[in-house]
């Protein structure tokens, strides 16, 4: 029998189930098939509802992200989950689960660019006023993202040479859009995912993801519609976006997540151009339509990108 997981308590299973029994009666004694997890939470689908258990440690804090979720949902037009329950004596937050599947791995679909600067606008002018006590402040200072920083030392020098300054204004960001986190069906976006570390904060953070995901003519593409293209703002999301991917290549590694792994090592590329092949073996090609992973993970992102500073990379 395995030790229990310190990141999520002794049970998660159990904790999922005693708490939609107690906010969910309807889905009482429905199985929870088991959908994945970081190192901050476990996800399971009851039916057509997926059950989010925090660790311990975050238990309170899916009341505050549900109103969260109701707040950004009413300013943005892309989905984002529904908050059927925030239950925070077992740390769950459930929701109904969103179509589509995660673009981990995948090309995103024409148009996707311009329908991400968008949401992205919309998102940004939410007044951080109204966000009140839903989110953190965190001006995510780069010292602070170097402190704990690993990956190969010809990179490491890098990013820590092109220290860029903090962000001067903060916006309410995801905080993670990653790949991952943006879920596809039919070359239609269908949602974004997993907001536990939105914050106000610096809005690079929202663009390096995608810098590190889908390469810099996406990016380009995305400022382009933003409607912001200044050269601080890309200073930070080029840092940002290789710091995501130093510690992508080694939870990869260290998870034996190929998918992972895969995408760090072709991100490499464009963050270090001339660099990444002389401290990381070559990125190998994917097959043409490769997809992401096979588990039907709408409404939850597979293992996330955790470990410091993964607490903001999520």
């Amino acid at each position: 029998m395995s030790a229990p997981d310190p990141s999520t308590g002794p049970d998660p299973r159990a904790r999922a189930a005693r708490a939609v029994a107690a906010c969910a009666p309807a889905y009482r004694g429905a199985d929870l098939h088991y959908l994945g997890g970081g190192l901050d939470h476990r996800a399971f689908l009851a039916r057509d509802l997926v059950v989010r258990v925090a660790a311990p440690a975050a238990a309170a804090d899916v009341v505050r992200e549900a109103a969260l979720l109701r707040l950004v949902a009413a300013h943005v037009s892309i989905p984002v989950p529904a908050p059927r329950f925030a239950d925070p004596d077992e740390g769950v937050l459930a929701y109904p689960v969103l179509p589509g599947r995660p673009l981990l791995g995948r090309t995103p679909p024409a148009g996707a660019a311009a329908r991400l600067a968008t949401v992205l606008r919309e998102l940004h002018a939410i007044d951080p006023a109204d966000v009140g006590t839903r989110a953190e402040v965190d001006p995510a200072e780069p010292d602070e993202w170097l402190a704990d920083l690993t990956g190969p030392a010809p990179l490491l020098r890098i990013v820590h040479a092109s220290r860029p300054r903090p962000a001067s204004v903060l916006t309410l960001a995801h905080a993670d859009l990653g790949a991952e986190h943006i879920l596809e069906q039919g070359g239609v976006l269908t949602g974004v995912i997993d907001w536990a570390d939105a914050a106000v904060t610096d809005p690079a953070l929202d663009f390096a993801r995608l810098h590190r995901d889908f390469g810099p003519a996406f990016l380009d593409d995305v400022l382009r519609a933003y409607g912001d293209d200044g050269p601080g703002l890309r200073e930070r999301i080029t840092f940002f976006a290789r710091c995501a991917a130093l510690e992508d290549l080694v939870y990869g590694r260290e998870s034996g997540r190929e998918e992972y792994l895969r995408a760090a090592r072709r991100s490499l590329a464009w963050l270090f151009p001339g660099a990444a092949g002389a401290a990381t073996e070559p990125p190998p090609a994917p097959p043409a339509g490769e997809g992401g992973p096979a588990t039907h993970w709408s409404g939850v992102a597979g293992p996330d990108r955790d470990g410091p500073p993964g607490d903001r990379l999520g």
